[in-house]
């Protein structure tokens, strides 16, 4: 799919379908700007280790230290099941990117790492649930159309929802890619990875509960 065939698919897409998509982008924004970057705010910030010091340092090893256990971290991500619910996925991964951004501890940060499973469980499960959801509706009332003598109407293919909704990875892909590394060479630091993380999510959050369709 390209970047015009993408737009297109965007624009010719039912409201509901569209704002889904919003929240997906939101949604793996938020995620992928803590998870690409989360080892090294683990080494640094938690662990207050030097990245650019010599190899045999002291600061060096506790940065590497840092390292291996936030990437042990990333790991550990709990099934929560399909029927996790999309607003908490995201409030809970904002609240928990914050508070390790504000209050970095290790212990605490082990802890709420585990939070980082919800969201992942969530952007996995939810999106495409929903989206099946719509073409079930869909279906259903083509088929009602049907049996009334009404036009059948075109039938929107699911597998262009279901892959533009998948673009929505790469896309917040780029954006994270191409925007944190200029946050923390301006901030100077790369705490500002799990705030920018929280408030990406918080901001997802608000926009799952008012705009995102969800059926009964």
């Amino acid at each position: 799919m390209t970047t015009k065939s993408l737009l297109r698919a965007l624009m010719s897409m039912p409201p509901h379908y569209r704002c889904l998509c919003i929240s997906h982008l939101i949604g793996w924004t938020a995620f992928l700007s803590n998870m690409l970057f989360f080892t090294d705010f683990m080494g640094q910030i938690v662990y207050h280790g030097d990245p650019y010091g010599a190899h045999n340092s002291t600061e060096f090893l506790i940065y590497q230290r840092g390292v291996e256990v936030g990437y042990f971290q990333k790991a550990l991500v709990p099934y929560i099941g399909l029927k996790g619910l999309y607003f908490m996925g995201y409030l809970l991964f904002g609240l928990g990117t914050g508070v390790i951004g504000l209050f970095p501890n290790v212990y605490s940060t082990l802890v709420i790492c585990t939070l980082f499973g919800v969201m992942s469980s969530t952007l996995y499960t939810v999106p495409f649930k929903l989206i099946t959801a719509y073409h079930r509706e869909e279906q259903e009332k083509q088929r009602q159309q049907a049996r009334g003598g009404g036009p059948d109407g075109s039938a929107r293919g699911q597998g262009v929802d279901c892959a533009t909704l998948t673009c929505m990875v790469q896309l917040a892909q780029i954006l994270v890619g191409g925007g944190l590394g200029l946050l923390v060479n301006t901030a100077g630091s790369v705490v500002v990875v799990v705030i920018t993380a929280s408030a990406v999510a918080l901001i997802g959050c608000c926009f799952v509960a008012l705009f995102v369709r969800y059926m009964d």
